[in-house]
């Protein structure tokens, strides 16, 4: 058979086509779920941070509360058998923290792949498919980190990620799961952290989810991007050492108006107090005097000035086109001395 003949054999065949109507009046109330408000039952995500930011540590406790039905970050979660493939790092570290998280075994099983995959992504991929066929009560599959399973030769080559991602959806389609893959993140911080992945940005477009978390002195954050629902905004983990799981915190934003708020707060004291100090290194100031001898933006200076004067503690006097001013308990005390 030549090739035209081939060619001829073989039959194009339209794409597949749904009605938008039918679509809609059979649209489910609530889009199903594994981990609520954050991870589909069916679908892909990703986990970006840094070496040793704790991305693995997230990715266990979230296998763990799977396979146990617990809450993860807050949120329910769909119990199930987990598939783990711990590709870096030693097995003794995945099985402390195990213990430590409470896995007891009981309710969903954690099967562990450890140690290396083949050098041929396909070959590996069609391993996991493989893998995957032989549990059938798995719920997730977790690949920490997914470059040590695709083996792609360029990351950076969007054809080759983004071709990469698609075959993990198809998946996590045909197997009805969720797939979550673990990358490491670039060593330059940038404002948007979509773009923090080490590789090409194919690895951002083609997932339901996007978990980063960064690194700020002995503290995590945590913020996601998603095709759904609402993304967390940046908010901080706390950890638990004895258990040795993360647990969401208040956000960002609220920490550093807070942190703020307190900034200002003392500022405001360490004015008043010097503003003391000038009522009671001379007699009657102006306010220039006053604005002059203390530190800081006029601004504040002038504000606690009025309340000072507003509390009764300061009293304000013109002289001509000055305002003078007195602190009525250090005249007071004068007072008492003279008497």
């Amino acid at each position: 058979m030549t090739n035209e003949t081939k060619q001829e054999a073989k039959k194009i065949v339209p794409f597949k086509i749904l009605n938008g109507h039918e679509l809609a009046n059979t649209a489910p109330e609530t889009i199903p779920t594994l981990v609520g408000g954050l991870l589909l039952q069916v679908g892909v995500s990703m986990v970006v941070a840094k070496p040793k930011t704790g991305k693995s540590c997230l990715a266990r406790q979230v296998g763990v509360a799977v396979a146990e039905g617990t809450d993860f970050l807050g949120n329910p979660t769909l119990c199930g058998d987990v598939l783990l493939l711990a590709l870096e790092g030693p097995l003794g570290v995945i099985q402390q923290h195990f213990k430590k998280l409470g896995h007891t075994g009981t309710r969903g099983t954690i099967h562990v792949v450890h140690g290396h995959t083949p050098w041929d992504g396909e070959e590996g991929l069609k391993r996991l498919e493989e893998t995957i066929k032989s549990l059938p009560k798995l719920r997730l599959v977790i690949v920490d980190p997914a470059p040590k399973l695709l083996r792609l030769i360029d990351s950076f080559d969007p054809g080759a990620v983004g071709l990469a991602i698609e075959k993990l959806e198809l998946i996590a389609k045909v197997h009805k799961l969720h797939l979550m893959f673990l990358v490491h993140a670039k060593k330059k911080v940038t404002d948007d952290a979509g773009d923090a992945a080490m590789g090409s940005t194919s690895f951002r477009g083609g997932t339901d989810t996007n978990i980063f978390m960064v690194a700020k002195g002995t503290q995590r954050i945590i913020s996601t991007e998603q095709r759904w629902g609402v993304a967390l905004e940046p908010t901080l983990l706390s950890f638990d050492p004895d258990t040795q799981s993360m647990h969401l915190g208040v956000s960002v934003e609220v920490e550093e108006e807070a942190q703020q708020a307190g900034k200002d707060r003392n500022t405001m004291k360490r004015i008043e107090q010097e503003l003391w100090d000038a009522l009671s290194a001379e007699e009657n100031p102006t306010q220039g005097e006053l604005l002059k001898a203390v530190t800081g933006k006029n601004l504040t200076k002038l504000r606690v000035l009025e309340q000072m004067v507003s509390s009764g503690r300061i009293v304000v006097e013109k002289d001509g086109p000055a305002k003078r001013y007195r602190a009525v308990e250090i005249q007071d005390e004068v007072m008492k001395e003279a008497a």
